[in-house]
Parts: structure tokens; C-alpha cells; sequence
């Protein structure tokens, strides 16, 4: 067997990624977004994506989603989309989104909320512009340099969803305190032999869950924060999947490329007379 490697879930996608230019009426008024063919290639090398809370009835039967701590020392709620590090299985070669599922702050791209650096409490709209086109897609702004409508719902769900990931991690937050979060890693051998494993997640414990005082599971069910774990616990059945997911990938990269094999009519044709 190879030696095992270990993959520490790295900072979410949603917290990740090349940088960003000040969203500008007059600086990007020209420029067009393919809404209908987006490319999420910017998310391959991320194995986990950045969940809110409100996602997890979508995102638990298809992802393991669990918890980690952030450099800042807040919490996230990610979905693990990956078991190697720089591959995340949900994207495909062309930049697809393969699962049902797409994550709000995937949804989102090539859109984030930036703070201010000149005032750390006001937050600014950064946009990707490599993303952007001069041609193809739909207008950013209208004629009068106004936003179009489409851009103004993609910047209320951007400001939603940054709301949601700071309520979540309050939730996660609240897990902590109660002392019922404790980290796991996960070892997994892929179909081809490779030993993985993944670090430096938490989940929940259902031991030290089951064992809280009534006042203290009551709090958390007043604050909504026990349907976020029974939901979480839920998605660890995902891991599985994600296993056999990993490993047909592994078999397919492993795979000689396939020979181009000529049309009946091209092989008479060629045939010898």
C-alpha cells in the first residue's frame, strides 16, 4: 500500500480564489456574464465548499458536511467535495458543476463581498473580471449605467448568503460551547490502492449530544441549532459515496487513453484489393 496521505480541509471555496476587482458602474459597465454556461473550474483544487445552514436539507444527501475552524477563529460548515488535495471531485474537466446541489457560494462566482480596507466595517462587492466578457453573456449594467435586474438579484443572494455563513457559524459556535463538536479524519483506500485520509474536521459527538443537560438541548432547539446536527450527522453517510466517487476517478486517470477506432466504411475503404 502507498503511504497514507493526509488532506486537512483548506480554507473554503467561498473564502478562496484569484483577486478580485472593486465591482464598478463605469469601470465594468461594457462587460457581459455567461449566466447560462458558468464555469466553476476556479473551484477544481477545493475539497471542501462553504455551506450555510439553510443549505443542508439540499446539501446532506449528497455531501458529507462537516465542521472545521477558520483562520480567523470562527467556525464553517463545509461540504467535503473531495478526499486528495487540489482535486474536488464535483468538478468536472470542461468546468461543470456535477452535483445536484451547487453551493450558494458557488452560485454566486464570480461575485464576493470584500471589506473595506478603509473601513473594516463596510463591505464592498469584488468581481472576478477574468470571467467577464466584452461579447458573450448578459450585460452587467444597462445603457444608463444602472444595474441590470439579474445582477441586482446575484448581489441580494451574494449579501444572504454572507449573512447566512456568519449566522451558521454562530451555530457551530454555540456546538462548541455546548462541547459536543470533536475532530475526526477519515482513512480510505481508493479502488486503484491509494491509501487517503482526511484530517482536521470536526463533526459531532451523539455521545456527548445525548448526554447534555435538558436546559442546554433546549437552548440549542429554541435557536435552531439541533435540526443543523441531526441534519449534519445525516450527511456522514455521504462519505461513503464520496469514497467510490474517488476511486473511479483515480481508475479513469489511471486509464490509457482511448484509441480512435475507424468507421466500417473507413476500414473497407482501406482494405487491400
Amino acid at each position: 500500500m502507498a503511504s497514507p496521505k493526509k488532506s486537512p480541509p483548506p480554507p473554503p471555496a467561498a473564502a478562496s480564489g484569484p483577486a478580485l476587482a472593486v465591482l464598478h458602474r463605469e469601470t465594468h459597465r461594457h462587460l457581459r456574464l455567461n449566466r447560462h454556461k458558468p464555469n466553476h473550474g476556479f473551484a477544481r483544487a477545493s475539497v471542501t465548499v462553504a455551506l450555510t445552514a439553510a443549505e443542508l436539507p439540499a446539501a446532506c444527501t449528497e455531501y458529507p458536511c462537516v465542521m472545521a475552524r477558520q483562520p480567523d477563529g470562527g467556525w464553517a460548515l463545509l461540504a467535503v467535495t473531495g478526499l486528495q488535495s487540489g482535486q474536488n471531485l464535483f468538478v468536472s474537466p470542461e468546468g461543470a458543476w456535477l452535483g445536484e446541489h451547487l453551493p450558494a457560494t458557488l452560485a454566486t462566482w464570480p461575485f464576493r463581498l470584500v471589506r473595506d480596507g478603509a473601513d473594516p466595517g463596510r463591505f464592498l462587492v469584488g468581481v472576478m473580471t477574468e470571467e467577464l466578457s466584452e461579447s458573450v453573456g448578459d450585460p452587467l449594467f444597462d445603457a444608463t449605467g444602472a444595474e441590470s435586474p439579474w445582477l441586482l438579484e446575484r448581489l441580494r443572494v451574494l449579501v444572504d448568503t454572507d449573512a447566512g455563513l456568519a449566522e451558521t457559524s454562530q451555530h457551530l459556535a454555540a456546538l462548541e460551547a455546548a462541547g459536543v463538536l470533536t475532530e475526526r479524519s477519515l482513512q480510505a483506500v481508493l479502488a486503484d490502492g491509494r491509501d487517503v485520509e482526511l484530517s482536521g474536521f470536526c463533526v459531532v459527538d451523539e455521545a456527548k449530544l445525548q448526554a447534555l443537560p435538558e436546559k442546554t438541548v433546549h437552548e440549542l432547539h429554541v435557536r435552531g441549532t439541533l435540526s443543523l446536527v441531526y441534519l449534519h450527522l445525516l450527511s456522514l453517510r455521504r462519505f461513503r459515496p464520496l469514497v467510490v466517487r474517488a476511486g473511479q476517478r483515480a481508475l479513469a486517470d489511471a486509464a490509457p487513453p482511448a484509441v480512435a477506432v475507424p468507421l466500417a466504411g473507413e476500414l473497407e475503404a482501406s482494405s487491400p484489393p
